[in-house]
């Protein structure tokens, strides 16, 4: 039985299914045609290849609507799986990685019926979801089926506090304090939160006021940002009359992108910081003079070119992007937001190389028995079952990396900070 709006790889629409199928298959049967001349032993290989076992893992995101991921999102998922495959696929048996991708559009009733997809259609775990409106709804959906979440973005304690959330983003928390080391290093000591205006937005500033002071940085002002704003100039002038010695913006990248804009206008040279997600490096080179020096944050070197010499794993990122040949997975379009669908598969594989049986239970058992996994050296080694730090009882990833623009590219410090020095 289908179901009516859903935006997926795979659903449990028949025609859906053949057509998505078709265009998998049918480009590796031409390879192979060509490769090898037609012949039993041809025939033979695609019967086994056929054969494979099918994991089909699921992704709960908002592809489109107000708030919504990059489309880019979804198609580093399916090139990181299709890469994956080509390499052995997983587990023992070489099973082939199959994607079922919902789209929430970013609405609360959305965010619980996508969960409620990956249940109908069998996934044995998601990878790399973000929900943000109903996140205990999805929370109390998935666990009852028992399917872990590897590389979850928690937005909530629902989702933080879960035995079945696995992140391995140390989380968007996090990042902030990263964020705020960065300052702190630049002795940019006064800082004003640019925020969205959403209800939870109003309880932010003072979440992360007590950590922010034992890294040394005070939160002086709280500036809330419509999201369908379109003069930004008053925006700009409160901050001025804060005097802040830099910002953090908390906001989509539209909104900061109208910000830096404004800011170029008038002339406000105001040092900047927040996650790779928020600054479009478009923007960035274009108003060089003021975004010279803006602070990044993540749990993962920021996944540019300039940082491979660094970070040599990033090398296989940027092949397995381009071999989709996806034109807004290229060297020149890739973004920021592609990389944790592909680092969440890594993961996925990773963990799960010595499993023979694929379900929610040999998953989580998998999750919780693993050790010091290598995640070729884009985070310091990760133990999925290490307790987390404060509130955040999942994020067994407790590491931040600092970047800077050095107004033509992102650079990151090859020297991680552990940030739960920062919560007593």
């Amino acid at each position: 039985m289908g179901t009516k709006g859903r935006v997926g790889v795979w659903t449990s629409h028949a025609g859906v299914r053949a057509r998505w199928r078709m265009r998998v298959v049918a480009p590796v049967v031409l390879v192979a045609a060509v490769a090898i001349p037609f012949s039993a032993t041809a025939g033979s290989a695609r019967v086994k290849s056929a054969a494979k076992p099918v994991v089909k893992v699921g992704m709960i995101t908002p592809l489109t609507g107000p708030l919504a991921s990059q489309p880019d999102v979804k198609d580093a998922l399916l090139a990181s799986i299709a890469a994956f495959n080509k390499r052995g696929g997983v587990g023992t048996n070489h099973a082939r990685l199959q994607a079922d991708v919902c789209d929430t559009r970013g609405d609360a009733n959305g965010e619980v019926a996508c969960a409620r997809q990956m249940v109908d259609d069998g996934v044995v775990a998601t990878l790399n979801d973000l929900t943000y409106n109903n996140p205990a709804g999805v929370v109390d959906i998935l666990e009852k089926a028992g399917i872990p979440r590897v590389g979850v973005g928690p937005t909530a304690l629902a989702e933080f506090q879960s035995s079945f959330s696995y992140p391995i983003s140390a989380g968007i928390i996090a990042t902030y304090l990263g964020v705020a080391a960065g300052f702190n290093q630049d002795s940019h000591t006064k800082i004003c939160l640019i925020r969205t205006d959403a209800p939870t937005g109003a309880t932010f500033k003072g979440f992360l006021t007590p950590s922010f002071k034992a890294i040394g940085v005070d939160i002086i002002c709280d500036v809330s940002v419509a999201t369908g704003a379109t003069d930004y100039a008053p925006y700009i002038a409160e901050i001025q009359r804060e005097n802040p010695d830099a910002v953090l913006i908390s906001h989509t990248d539209s909104v900061a992108t109208q910000l830096i804009s404004a800011m170029a206008q008038l002339n406000a040279k105001i040092p900047m910081g927040g996650s790779a997600a928020t600054f479009k490096m478009a923007t960035l080179q274009k108003y060089r003079s003021i975004t010279k020096g803006t602070v990044f944050s993540d749990s993962f070197p920021y996944p540019a070119q300039v940082n491979v010499k660094k970070f040599p794993g990033l090398k296989r990122y940027f092949a397995d992007m381009k071999a989709s040949g996806k034109k807004d997975l290229s060297a020149a379009n890739l973004k920021p937001t592609a990389f944790p669908a592909w680092i969440s598969t890594l993961a996925f594989v990773d963990v799960t190389k010595n499993l023979d049986s694929f379900t929610p239970a040999t998953i989580i058992q998998a999750l919780q028995s693993a050790k010091d996994i290598d995640l070729l050296g884009l985070t310091p080694l990760w133990t999925p079952s290490t307790p987390g730090f404060s509130v955040f009882k999942s994020s067994s990833n407790h590491y931040v990396y600092i970047s800077r623009f050095d107004g033509k590219n992102i650079v990151t410090n090859k020297t991680p900070i552990d940030i739960t020095q920062y919560f007593k």
